[in-house]
């Protein structure tokens, strides 16, 4: 290979690896939505007073998905998931973060580890409310999971 074809592989390669870099910077993960200003004190103002709640919950450092703009209602918010490292199935929470990143609700899952569960998870599913949502963000924070054909 000569000096020139050499060269435009390692510039190739560069702009490669920094489409890369910008793509995987693009992808904002609810995990990491948590972190950055404004989320994260309604994340903290959400999860004050909680009890029962595991650290992976209350850090919001779990397993997450990209977090989604959904409009509902005539407001925008953020929504995505979080659940626990290896066990998201039995153990997720969901989040929506008002528009202006001035409240957060959210709704934690967990199912019972039993054989039955598997077919019927709703059926063992207990629910913890964070942040007071009312029955409108509710029916958000349920379309979330209960749209899922898995969810019987």
């Amino acid at each position: 290979m000569t000096g020139m074809h050499k060269r435009r592989y390692m510039l190739l390669g560069a702009l490669l690896a920094v489409s890369a870099g910008s793509f995987a910077q693009q992808v904002v993960t609810t995990a990491d939505l948590v972190q950055q200003p404004g989320y994260q004190s309604s994340w903290q103002q959400m999860m004050k007073g909680q009890a029962r709640l595991p650290g992976w919950a209350r850090k919001g450092s779990g397993t997450s998905t990209p977090a989604e703009t959904i409009g509902w209602q005539g407001q925008q918010y953020q929504v995505g998931n979080i659940c626990k490292p290896h066990d998201c199935g039995n153990n997720f929470l969901i989040v929506a973060f008002k528009a202006d990143k001035s409240q957060a609700w959210g709704v934690r899952v967990e199912v019972e580890d039993r054989p039955e569960a598997v077919a019927h998870p709703k059926k063992y599913a207990k629910y913890q409310w964070l942040g007071k949502p009312d029955s409108n963000m509710q029916a958000l924070l349920r379309q979330q999971f209960e749209n899922s054909p898995d969810w019987k």
